[in-house]
């Protein structure tokens, strides 16, 4: 594999993971640990700009793989959730 192609499957990885961190905070009660804002992000926030540039299938996908995550360790808290369908 090139080099470039390491560094823009790396890059893919990184946006992924940030955006499902997204997901996590929207069922937590806890603020953005990079931009320390509640109930939602800064608009810099790396975070939200990984979430942006996913397509509504992608952020549907890691939605669904959060909740089973959560499902699996036993928290039920995100079934009552109004943004996980």
């Amino acid at each position: 594999m090139l080099e470039s192609d390491k560094q823009t499957k790396r890059t893919e990885l990184i946006i992924m993971l940030l955006a499902k961190l997204y997901v996590v905070l929207e069922l937590s009660v806890d603020t953005c640990p990079v931009c320390h804002k509640a109930l939602g992000h800064h608009s810099e926030c790396p975070i939200s700009l990984a979430w942006s540039l996913l397509t509504e299938e992608q952020q549907r996908d890691a939605r669904t793989a959060i909740r089973a995550l959560a499902l699996s360790i036993g928290n039920d808290e995100s079934l009552a959730d109004p943004v996980v369908h």
